[in-house]
């Protein structure tokens, strides 16, 4: 357990570093999602649920955008997402290293 909680720290820490990037980034999902509404006249909501969806790269397929401009909009926003996740599992692997690292150097004093 307390391996699992120095990673938590570290990932946390790994986040806090990168914060304002990821949320540049959610914000500019949530102006897509603006955008998407606006075009294929939905409400916010569900173009909110929408573009998180597509940004995960899950695509349920229950909402299909049908204006071109959606469409491209939704294609960014499954970069965006992608570069966003990419980040987090960056700092995740990150916070593990620091974390394997802190174990040895532990056992390295006993």
């Amino acid at each position: 357990m307390r391996d699992f909680l120095v990673f938590v720290r570290h990932f946390y820490d790994d986040l806090r570093f990168v914060s304002s990037t990821l949320a540049a980034l959610l914000m500019l999902m949530a102006m897509a999602a603006g955008v998407i509404a606006s075009f294929e006249g939905i409400g916010y909501r569900d173009a909110l649920y929408f573009t998180m969806i597509t940004g995960l790269t899950v695509g349920y397929g229950d909402i299909v955008p049908t204006t071109v401009v959606a469409r491209i909009v939704s294609v960014l926003v499954g970069l965006v997402g992608l570069v966003f996740f990419g980040i987090v599992v960056a700092a995740a692997t990150r916070a593990l290293g620091k974390s394997v690292e802190e174990k040895v150097r532990h056992h390295r004093k006993s």
